[in-house]
């Protein structure tokens, strides 16, 4: 089980002070790993006992053992993109357009140290087989949503964006039922509505997945399937959604794969509606 996994397992349990070690921890995991226990605990202004509890919390024998684990998820796993940015520096330039795809390129590099191949292959068999795929992105994340209405449509899915309104969002959970998958993205903190659509959810069987930035450790309630990636940019600036898209994107072609013949045959006859259509 990965740290995130582990941090998402106890984030209902978790105290204030441990959030703000867990949330310092989600933003710089390497400066964790390199640290003290008393270094972190300063960082975020707790008690150092709290980072030692929190290491017990999170299953292991001491604060030693969690910062080993920090290491080897956070440290060692990162030769590959550290080599693919010395490998682009060559051709860099302060432009801002250039420093963005230096800064996403790192970031992509990583990002089967957060998602595995087996957790995208469940997620698209997961709404390949649904009988109604309910889709919510608030804010930024609209376009994700929108993106992803469109692309199971294709694929002949009953598919539904659900509106970020409390009242019509409330409309569209009413005829939520157990064989329905409800998708939705959160990033810097939980969408609104994101704990009634969980517990929604949960109380008819529906299936539940968020697709989210680091953050996605600290969701209460949980969702069933949560795929949790750094995105690119500043932390606490600006920060893309170019990571959540490609998840996104992964989503789709396995889809396409989980039902080879039939998501062909459906395109096919799509191909043939348009030329009917225009």
């Amino acid at each position: 089980m990965s740290l995130i996994e582990k941090i998402s397992d106890q984030a209902m349990t978790l105290t204030p002070s441990e959030r703000r070690l867990v949330e310092n921890v989600i933003e710089s995991p390497t400066a964790a790993a390199l640290g003290t226990a008393g270094a972190l605990a300063r960082a975020v202004g707790v008690h150092e006992a709290t980072a030692s509890r929190l290491a017990k919390k999170l299953g292991f024998d001491s604060y030693a053992a969690f910062r080993d684990a920090l290491r080897d998820e956070f440290i060692a796993t990162r030769e590959t993109a550290t080599r693919f940015e010395k490998t682009i520096a060559e051709s860099s330039s302060d432009t801002i357009l250039g420093k963005l795809a230096r800064d996403e390129a790192l970031t992509l590099g990583g990002i089967e140290d957060f998602i595995k191949p087996e957790q995208i292959s469940d997620i698209a068999s997961l709404l390949m087989t649904a009988n109604r795929i309910f889709i919510y992105g608030y804010g930024n994340a609209e376009v994700l949503a929108l993106m992803m209405v469109k692309r199971f449509r294709r694929f002949g899915k009953n598919v539904q964006q659900l509106d970020p309104g409390p009242r019509g969002l409330a409309e569209q959970m009413l005829g939520l039922d157990s064989g329905d998958v409800v998708l939705s993205f959160a990033f810097r903190r939980p969408p609104r509505g994101h704990a009634a659509l969980i517990e929604t959810a949960k109380e008819v069987g529906a299936t539940t997945i968020v697709i989210s930035g680091k953050s996605g450790a600290l969701l209460t309630p949980r969702p069933d399937h949560l795929l949790a990636a750094p995105r690119g940019g500043d932390p606490d600036a600006f920060q893309t959604l170019t990571v959540p898209m490609t998840v996104c994107n992964a989503i789709v072609i396995a889809a396409g794969f989980t039902a080879k013949k039939e998501s062909l045959k459906k395109l096919d006859r799509l191909g043939q509606l348009i030329e009917r259509f225009e």
